[in-house]
């Protein structure tokens, strides 16, 4: 068996139980998610009639922003904003970042992994690796919810596969940024509570910015919108126009990207302790 597939064994191992849980609560909530679209939909038909809208749109636009409009895509993804949905893909890639370095020292145990013929970079690319696929998995998760709902449930309009893989992709590349810095704070480390600690505020303190700075009510803060990474999810106006999905799912990956570059550059340069 190569060394990196070993590793990448004891990463399946590790971490396969919050992987699978958390993958079977998102596809759960996106079910819900459905189900709550259909039945608002049907209260609109039956309190205020299909022919008006500006009453539905006023509602709706609380919920989804600016992109609001009437379509079912738009009343589905407008509940993928729910915090429960963007912290779980954050709480996987801070619990991977963490643990592939700061964890292992903390634990005593990357001596042992890297005495097998690996070098680090390999060793931590294969961690950055797996993340990337649990996010995956994480994102599929959620399409795939979202997907057989629309086989149960009787909606106006419901979006295709393609249309909903856009919110996901962008969500999924949220979390890969998250992993990227709390793969950095690891790397520099040696135990592990101070990069969970230090990943996990950064990324509350965020959100909260990205909440309070699209508060109707408080447009003297929208500013506070551009120090968050979250302003790069918005999937409502994914799947109703798709305009920033390029764009903005690019600006995470390289956010990510540029943080794993400089996690390899630090962990290749430090002196690891003692029986680590």
């Amino acid at each position: 068996m190569s060394a990196p597939w070993a590793l990448t064994r004891k990463l399946i191992l590790d971490s396969r139980w919050m992987l699978g849980l958390t993958a079977a609560a998102l596809f759960w909530l996106s079910w819900l998610f459905v189900f709550v679209a259909a039945r608002t939909e049907q209260a609109i038909r039956e309190q205020i009639g299909e022919n008006d809208p500006a009453r539905t749109m006023r509602f709706l636009r609380g919920m989804g922003g600016g992109s609001m409009d009437f379509s079912t895509g738009a009343i589905e993804m407008a509940f993928w904003n729910h915090p429960m949905i963007i912290l779980m893909f954050c709480v996987w890639a801070i619990s991977r970042g963490t643990a592939a370095v700061a964890g292992e020292i903390d634990r005593g145990t990357l001596d042992m992994v890297l005495s097998r013929p690996i070098t680090r970079t390999t060793y931590l690319l294969t961690q950055a690796s797996w993340a990337l696929f649990g996010l995956a998995v994480l994102g599929a998760a959620l399409v795939a919810g979202n997907q057989l709902a629309h086989l149960r449930f009787v909606l106006n309009d419901p979006p295709g596969l393609r249309v909903v893989l856009r919110p996901a992709i962008n969500l999924a590349a949220i979390g890969f940024a998250v992993y990227g810095y709390a793969l950095f704070l690891g790397a520099v480390d040696i135990v592990r509570w101070r990069p969970i600690m230090i990943a996990t505020v950064a990324t509350l303190a965020g959100f909260i910015l990205h909440v309070v700075a699209n508060i109707p009510s408080l447009e003297e803060w929208k500013w506070m919108d551009k120090l968050s990474i979250f302003k790069a999810f918005n999937p409502v106006e994914l799947v109703v126009k798709g305009d920033t999905f390029a764009f903005n799912t690019g600006i995470l990956s390289g956010i990510g990207a540029v943080a794993i570059a400089l996690a390899l550059i630090v962990f290749n340069r430090r002196d690891l302790p003692t029986n680590s």
